[in-house]
């Protein structure tokens, strides 16, 4: 089918249409163009390089980020809702692990969700559509459809920022992943960094360390990841970005958010030999941190790619410069 066919799907989609929902999208209910256009980019990044469409990760922070600075950060996003009911608009399919659409009439909605958020069911489009998302010109078009019938023309330089700073982060990632294989400096930032923007940043850091840790605490070995694909952990410095200005990622560990602040803190530090020391100062009387304390001595875990793995001038740098050796008050 021509483009013309997909522009008018596009600028036709069903949405909801109550006054709670945000002026910048014109009172409708934006999860389908905010879900199109997070396929668009991870196709154009080629993260999505079959027409196999999963809510993953990498889906979950492109969708979130276009809801953050759409709809904003106090209503939570839910994806799976436009991932199920986009098979309305004709061009998009639910299909199973073998690629068959299954028979899905009578089927609880409850359960649909289930099956998209355990991936037992993922989305194919139309394989022309698919086809023209392989251009930049067919994407540049479609998107621009979507924007300028689903949102208000302030809130349009906007979404195109998101869709930049997206592309931006896999770039970075890109770019973070290649520096790791060269030799490590404390204070040497990739000669590109200025070139990106902090979200960028900020978003290709945790990526790779993320995913370089399986989504795993590299302190407590605890993953969590929700069905929808949120996990636990965030990416953390050992050298901190105010210092180094490094986001190499042999700079960084994942960390759960209670063990990035006490890492931060200096109440627990990574030795080079991998293994965890708790500061004494959580060993006063007046603490209740035994599940803190049970870490000491306890070996971290590493990244799969031995690459990846920490550098040990960083957890030098870390132990001698925010690690706290000494308590301020005598031990009882």
């Amino acid at each position: 089918m021509p483009l013309a066919h997909y522009t008018a799907a596009f600028a036709t989609l069903r949405a909801d249409a109550k006054p709670y929902w945000p002026e910048a999208a014109l009172h409708r209910a934006p999860y389908k163009p905010l879900l199109l256009m997070a396929v668009m980019d991870l196709i154009a990044q080629q993260v999505i390089n079959a027409n196999v469409i999963r809510l993953n990760a990498d889906l979950m922070d492109a969708f979130d980020l276009y809801w953050v600075r759409v709809v904003g950060g106090d209503r939570e996003s839910n994806p799976v809702m436009p991932f199920n009911h986009m098979r309305s608009e004709g061009f998009w399919h639910l299909v199973d692990a073998s690629g068959e659409e299954p028979d899905l009439h009578g089927v609880d909605r409850n359960e649909i969700f289930r099956r998209i958020k355990s991936h037992a069911l993922g989305a194919r489009i139309d394989d022309e559509l698919y086809q023209l998302l392989q251009t930049t010109e067919s994407r540049d078009e479609l998107r621009r459809v979507l924007i300028e019938t689903y949102f208000t023309p302030d809130a349009r330089p906007t979404i195109v920022e998101v869709s930049h700073i997206t592309t931006s982060s896999f770039a970075y990632s890109r770019d973070l992943l290649n520096r790791s294989r060269g030799r490590f400096t404390l204070q040497d930032a990739p000669t590109d960094a200025d070139t990106y923007v902090a979200e960028a940043r900020s978003a290709g850091f945790r990526r790779v360390v993320a995913s370089a840790y399986n989504h795993t605490c590299a302190m407590c070995h605890v993953r969590i990841v929700t069905p929808e694909g949120r996990t636990a952990i965030a990416a953390a410095h050992i050298v901190p970005w105010s210092h180094s200005h490094n986001d190499d990622p042999r700079n960084g560990m994942a960390l759960c958010g209670l063990h990035h602040w006490v890492f931060d803190q200096g109440l627990i530090a990574v030795t080079p030999a991998y293994t965890l020391q708790v500061s004494p100062i959580l060993r006063l009387d007046a603490q209740r941190a035994e599940a803190i304390l049970a870490l000491d001595g306890r070996e971290i875990v590493m990244p799969r790619e031995r690459a990846l793995w920490p550098a040990r001038a960083a957890l030098r740098w870390h132990m001698s410069s925010i690690y706290r050796a000494t308590s301020p008050y005598p031990l009882l």
